[in-house]
């Protein structure tokens, strides 16, 4: 069952953390009150650029009351337990991620979430690959607002499809499957 919508992670301009605060201020202008769960840790340096420091204040200054913001480094658990229920919006640079596996795509499908990504990217062709998600034309919170609702009127197949890919992504990204192709080869 659908709970909310998702950014799992650091805030970070090239993760689409703009384009995500973009669409709460959209939804907030709309009066929906669809559930928006966002992690805002910083990177591992500790600190936010500037633009991520202006999108948090425009964040704040929403005032989205179907918002619930995570602003530390979580534990495993309560990371994982971010993706139960989640439709995952990775609007990620497309240039940035398009050979560049992400690890937020493979949380989100092992835990039966699916994504909302950019086209272009390796994430893209993971949700193309498993029809896991939707990949967006463009990141306006207009487009990615069509393309969650969607998602949410089908969670539970779109979840189902999600949670398949992340077996299967599991296998192919595991450290046995490189081993052996490793040695296999030599």
């Amino acid at each position: 069952q659908f709970k909310h919508l998702l950014f799992a992670g650091a805030a970070r301009s090239d993760k689409g953390f703009s384009e995500v605060v973009s669409l709460v201020g959209h939804m907030h202008q709309l009066g929906l009150a669809i559930p928006v769960v966002m992690q805002t840790s910083p990177e591992q340096a500790g600190k936010y650029d500037a633009a991520i420091r202006a999108d948090l204040k425009r964040l704040a200054d929403i005032g989205y009351p179907h918002l619930e913001i995570r602003g530390t480094t979580l534990s495993p658990d309560e990371y994982a337990g971010l993706f139960k229920g989640a439709v995952c919006l990775q609007l990620y640079d497309a240039a940035a991620f398009a050979d560049r596996i992400s690890g937020v795509t493979l949380d989100a499908f092992s835990h039966g979430s699916p994504v909302v990504s950019t086209p272009g990217s390796w994430i893209a062709r993971k949700v193309e690959r498993f029809d896991a998600g939707s990949i967006v034309a463009d990141t306006s919170p207009e487009t990615v607002l069509a393309a969650v609702q969607e998602q949410i009127a089908a969670f539970g197949a779109y979840a189902a499809r999600a949670a398949a890919a992340g077996a299967v992504l599991q296998e192919e990204n595991s450290a046995q499957t490189l081993i052996d192709l490793l040695t296999t080869s030599a």
